[in-house]
């Protein structure tokens, strides 16, 4: 069973020495955790970026930023990764379902959004055995988008 924790003191440098495997980092499938954390400073007045620690039996096994637009209702998982020792467990999927949890238990979004680079054919996998929907397809960043529609949960 996973949990999100807060970034703190204390699990910050297991949060940025995750790492992916060498093809996924060749790739460039996900950003960098401290690049992302980095970002989460810049908008740390929007109050609306959310970094967490993906923890299973008190240790830190992945990484998921989620970006909130309560205006428009929508829950974005901007990025997700799990330690390339953990990969092929289920935390990937186990991560996923419990943002999409997290967004619906809140009442404030109707859809999930989350998105995974060109290539990455095992994420588009993931999220589409949970219930993500083809949307787009952004050109500039190279990413296919879906989305997870939480008006249809019952």
């Amino acid at each position: 069973m996973i949990e999100f924790k807060e970034i703190t003191e204390e699990n910050f440098y297991d949060v940025i020495n995750l790492e992916i495997d060498d093809y996924q980092q060749r790739k460039k499938f996900v950003a960098p955790n401290v690049r992302s954390l980095a970002e989460c400073y810049l908008y740390r007045h929007e109050n609306d970026v959310f970094p967490y620690a993906v923890v299973t039996d008190g240790k830190v096994i992945g990484f998921i930023l989620i970006d909130i637009d309560e205006t428009e209702r929508e829950f974005m998982i901007w990025r997700m990764m799990v330690d390339k020792n953990y990969q092929h467990r289920g935390f990937g999927k186990q991560t996923v379902r419990k943002a999409i949890q997290i967004a619906a238990d809140s009442g404030k979004y109707d859809i999930v959004i989350a998105d995974y680079v060109k290539g990455n054919d095992g994420m588009g996998h993931l999220l589409r055995s949970l219930g993500f929907k083809d949307d787009s397809f952004n050109v500039e960043f190279n990413e296919y988008v879906l989305h997870y529609d939480l008006t249809k949960i019952e």
